[in-house]
């Protein structure tokens, strides 16, 4: 777990050490966040990919993958969740006019790494697991911007990074290269789902 205070120090040095993310200081203090903007694609359906590779091995080829489909615009931020004091990671997904995403679409894009689990649920406003607690997805207000979001549940995410800094911390670790590990083993394990 983090502070607040710790999450800042960490995301501001993360920035400096990863030019694509940029530290966005919040209109309060203490509600600053990470961001960048990618951009990703809708995947193929199983039948228009198998089709594809009968005629033309387009998905294998760097230079034509993602040719016929147009790019969408994505918007990632990892902030504080302040519920659970973990970072946070929230996103919007728009069309090239700017009209926003619905989830089941959404969770079709290469901006996810895996499919959702058989057994889970897809409503308009959360994808919801089997037997859990809370969704893994979810939509809410931005924290800082005040604006639509999805983001990831972080309600079990200082456990996982815990167990990996427990393998892999130094006793020489200064208190900044301690958070930014922590960090970034934050974000190794939301990468596990998500393409970072």
């Amino acid at each position: 777990m983090l502070s607040r205070k710790q999450f800042e120090s960490a995301a501001q040095a993360f920035a400096r050490r990863h030019p694509h993310w940029a530290w966005v200081p919040g209109h309060r203090p203490g509600y600053g966040y990470l961001s960048r903007t990618t951009s990703h694609f809708r995947k193929a359906s199983p039948e228009v990919e198998d089709l594809a590779s009968d005629v033309l091995d387009v998905e294998n080829d760097p230079a034509t993958a993602h040719s016929a489909r147009p790019a969408l615009n994505v918007q990632e931020h990892i902030l504080y969740s302040a519920s659970f004091n973990v970072p946070a990671f929230y996103f919007n997904i728009h069309e090239p006019n700017g009209t926003p995403l619905p989830l089941v679409d959404l969770v079709r894009t290469t901006l996810f790494k895996i499919s959702p689990p058989e057994g889970s649920v897809t409503t308009d406003f959360a994808l919801i697991l089997p037997s859990a607690p809370f969704p893994l997805l979810s939509q809410g207000d931005h924290p800082t911007l005040d604006t639509p979001c999805w983001y990831f549940h972080p309600c079990e995410s200082a456990t996982a990074v815990n167990e990996f800094m427990a393998e892999v911390e130094q006793p020489d670790w200064d208190e900044e290269t301690r958070l930014v590990r922590w960090l970034e083993l934050w974000i190794m394990i939301v990468g596990g789902i998500i393409n970072l």
